[in-house]
């Protein structure tokens, strides 16, 4: 049996790399979309050979996108199993110093982006009618946060599409689901902390509100994509998926 091939974006570090590598570890074979063409080329070389095929495209460009998307959807020869719509950017910033370019920079990313890869996949995913979409929204798509407003808008959009996409696609036997990340130990997370005037003690103030008493790791959201992607969740779709140690339980 040939082995099942997924997309990933933003897939050459935190959790991106961790959902790639749990993917592989399953036996998929990954096509992995990122704009860090050295972290991709050093995922790839840490990987069993052929185990990843790097894309390297800035997905806020979208002349560059499509360039890519058209040559990923030839190298996927008329067969797309999984696809993962991790890629994601992050700024803190009041709703009164969030400028259109930085607003329209979050969407582009955090949600257009998945749209235009899903919609240049989707009939790979549905000649297989036994697909999997995995979006990556976040606990800031559940509850708000001061200097977020625009991060979870973009977040809040990806879950509700998804919810409308599980339906949509539900007849072609494609399953949507979202996970929704809490803090994670990743450098996007630590560049927040870094931002504060006493990091360690913001850092422990995020701790302070888990009640499982740490930070999440990239693996933990590896392992629950990889699952949800897997024959295991055959009968789960339209489902946003908390992965925050509780913190929204809260």
């Amino acid at each position: 049996m040939a082995a099942r091939l997924a997309v990933v974006t933003g897939a050459a570090s935190g959790i991106g790399n961790a959902v790639t590598r749990a993917l592989i570890a399953q036996g998929v074979r990954v096509h992995g979309l990122d704009r860090d063409g050295r972290g991709l080329a050093n995922l790839a070389a840490s990987l069993p050979a052929a185990a990843l095929t790097p894309y390297t495209v800035d997905l806020a460009d979208r002349v560059a996108t499509d360039h890519v998307l058209a040559l990923l959807v030839a190298n996927l020869q008329g067969r797309c199993d999984i696809l993962v719509n991790n890629a994601g950017v992050s700024r803190l910033r009041s709703v009164e110093d969030t400028d259109d370019a930085l607003l329209d920079w979050l969407f582009e990313v955090n949600f257009k982006a998945a749209f235009r890869v899903t919609r240049a996949l989707l009939p790979l995913l549905v000649e297989g009618r036994h697909g999997a979409i995995v979006n990556m929204g976040s606990e800031l798509a559940l509850v708000g946060a001061s200097d977020y407003s625009a991060y979870c808008a973009t977040k809040g959009a990806m879950v509700a599409w998804t919810r409308a996409l599980a339906i949509e696609l539900a007849p072609h036997g494609i399953r949507v689901n979202a996970v929704c990340p809490g803090p994670i130990d990743t450098a996007l997370l630590r560049d927040e902390f870094d931002t504060a005037c006493d990091p360690a003690a913001a850092r422990q103030a995020e701790i302070a509100q888990l009640p499982l008493g740490r930070l999440g790791q990239s693996a933990d959201i590896g392992a629950v994509v990889a699952f949800l992607a897997s024959d295991a969740a055959a009968f789960v779709t339209g489902a946003a998926w908390p992965v925050d140690g509780g913190k929204t339980a809260r």
